[in-house]
């Protein structure tokens, strides 16, 4: 059983947002919570399929503490199998109160979330590990008046959440964001 297979009997059916093919290509919309806003990804690989982290249950006042923003969570994780590539996504106006280590926090924390989700296809369903996947991050900063693509910029220092790509616009190329 491939990773899909797997997190889709793992995950409620809302928490899964699949490619759908459009206009000759795979692409994935990733709506913002409670916003009109929605990023597009575009050419995705056949088998990409989004996982909405922010939806996996808060455990602030539960378990953790959240002293350190060990409970916050990015907004989606993009991953396709067939490329050995989990991306995740943090969505944050570009006008909003939201600072940079807000947003890395939270692309922290869906990282530990789909590490949880790997151990556990790991050990319950014999599954290939996707923390050997590589990681992704990018901020995507929008507003109102950006309607395309501006531009992706990365700080030096490798893939880590600390480095994440900024991007501006209302969608991407999966190409590009393979660069």
């Amino acid at each position: 059983m491939g990773i899909r297979e797997i997190l889709r009997e793992l995950i409620v059916d809302s928490g899964i947002i699949f490619a759908e093919y459009e206009d000759g290509q795979y692409v994935c919309n990733l709506p913002e919570t409670n916003s009109d806003y929605s990023f597009k990804l575009r050419h995705l690989p056949k088998d990409a399929f989004a996982i909405k982290c922010d939806s996996f249950p808060d455990t602030g006042d539960v378990f953790f503490r959240g002293k350190n923003d060990e409970c916050k969570k990015a907004d989606y994780a993009l991953i396709s199998e067939s490329q050995r590539v989990i991306m995740f996504f943090e969505l944050a106006r570009s006008c909003g109160t939201k600072t940079e280590n807000e947003s890395i926090a939270q692309l922290k924390g869906a990282t530990c979330i789909m590490d949880y989700c790997g151990h556990i296809a790991a050990s319950f369903f014999d599954s290939p590990d996707i923390r050997n996947f590589d990681y992704r991050y990018y901020i995507v900063r929008y507003s109102k008046s950006v309607k395309r693509t501006l531009e992706i910029l990365q700080k030096p220092g490798g893939w880590k959440p600390e480095n994440a790509k900024k991007i501006g616009g209302t969608f991407v190329s999966f190409k590009y964001l393979q660069q």
